[in-house]
Parts: structure tokens; C-alpha cells; sequence
């Protein structure tokens, strides 16, 4: 089991409505769970910033690992999935351990969900969600 989820998405601060006020202003706390538990929580994580990520990811035919490159941290990295040689890697540059490797329908299914909560969330706050996602 692999998870990506967050709670709590917040849409305070918001005060302007172009993409980038969505990317960086929208957060919620994020967390990374496999079979063994948390893998990385961070409160206050740009979750649409992250959707945006992962969608640009899984509609590039040429697709390596995914890196998140963020507006609202320095490093790269925040979340990455990683191809290994026993299968695919979720984690951070922050956390202490990788989940377990998994296979590509898993990695598939588990961000393919977080994505479609993202829109759900956005759609329910009178955003639109394919321009902020820009699908």
C-alpha cells in the first residue's frame, strides 16, 4: 500500500487568483504513507503546487523520476519518486527512509488519486481546477 494524502487544505490566505497565487498559497499538511507508516508529514505543503508536479509528470511520455521543483522550498526534492532496480520509491529529502519499492500501477493509482482529491477540493471552493492545474 502507498499512500499521498493530505488534510486539511487551506484556502485563507488566498488573495489573488492567478495560477501561481493557487500554487503557493494552497496548502495543507501532506503525508507520505506506506505499509510501515509515515514516511514524511510537513504541514503547510503547496498540495496544488505538488498536483500540478505530478500531472505535468504522468503526461511526459518520456517520464524518469519525478523531483519536486517548488516555489516554496529551496531544495529540490520534497517529494520524489525514484525507479530503482527492485521497483518505484516514494520519499523525501526530508524523511529518514523511502517507502518499500512498488510497481508502477501502484505509483500510478496512488498519485492518479491525490491529483483527482486536489481537483475535488478545488472544485469544491469555486476554483477551477483545470485552469490552476493547467490541464
Amino acid at each position: 500500500m502507498l499512500l499521498l494524502t493530505y488534510d486539511r487544505l487551506d484556502l485563507d490566505d488566498l488573495r489573488g487568483t492567478s495560477q501561481a497565487d493557487y500554487l503557493v498559497v494552497a496548502d495543507a499538511t501532506l503525508q507520505i504513507i506506506d505499509r510501515d507508516g509515515v514516511i514524511y508529514e510537513e504541514p503547510s505543503f503547496p498540495v496544488v503546487e505538488l498536483a500540478r508536479g505530478l500531472l505535468r509528470w504522468m503526461d511526459d511520455s518520456t517520464r524518469g523520476d519525478f523531483d519536486l521543483e517548488s516555489m516554496s522550498f529551496e531544495e529540490t526534492g520534497t517529494v520524489s519518486i525514484v525507479h530503482t532496480s527492485t521497483g518505484w520509491v516514494l520519499g523525501s529529502i526530508y524523511a529518514e527512509r523511502s517507502s518499500e519499492a512498488v510497481e508502477w500501477d501502484e505509483v500510478e493509482r496512488c498519485v492518479a488519486a491525490f491529483i483527482a482529491r486536489v481537483e475535488r477540493d478545488l472544485r469544491s471552493a469555486d476554483v477551477d481546477a483545470a485552469l490552476v492545474l493547467a490541464r
